[in-house]
């Protein structure tokens, strides 16, 4: 049935054994992510702006520092997205309500066609990306992955998440070297 090193079902393996798995993952991530990134530049939005948009999408009204949070990002990186987008033309700030101090941004209508286009482009680019895969591959293709991500947990380590202790920590270190 497998002879060393061979396998009955994919004879490709053989030859693809020489790039890792991890490696085809990264391959296939820059490869699809530089296509869409390319396709949102097109929208006028660049890579660093859409979580903030798609957060907004989805939870108009938030502060700059809820943004930071929900995204772990570092509150600065977010001021500055928040004044491209701003500038731009997709989201503006409203004071809050209740606190003057706390600013709440909102997208425009055109951060919300841009939003609508942007994840038209994405379903688009799904449905070619798994074209030529029969249901039962994309079947076994989502059992694959759900079980390699359910993995990741497994590896020792890090969240890999940005905190307030792991940058205390970071700084602390720096001053120490």
């Amino acid at each position: 049935m497998f002879t060393e090193g061979e396998s009955e079902f994919c004879p490709e393996a053989n030859k693809a054994s020489k790039a890792s798995f991890l490696g085809m993952f990264m391959q296939i991530d820059r490869r699809f992510m530089g296509k869409c990134f390319g396709q949102m530049q097109e929208l006028g939005i660049y890579p660093g702006q859409i979580p903030v948009l798609g957060l907004l999408a989805h939870r108009d009204g938030l502060s700059q520092k809820e943004i930071a949070e929900r995204l772990r990002i570092k509150p600065p990186t977010v001021n500055v997205t928040v004044q491209r987008l701003e500038k731009a033309g997709f989201l503006y700030r409203k004071a809050d309500e209740k606190d003057q101090r706390i600013s709440r941004i909102y997208l425009t209508e055109k951060g919300h066609k841009a939003k609508e286009k942007g994840m038209e482009k994405v379903a688009e680019n799904e449905k070619i990306l798994l074209d030529g895969l029969s249901d039962t591959e994309l079947c076994l293709l989502r059992r694959f992955l759900e079980q390699i991500t359910a993995n990741i947990d497994k590896i020792p380590g890090g969240t890999g998440k940005i905190n307030k202790e792991n940058i205390e920590n970071r700084e602390k270190e720096g001053k120490n070297h």
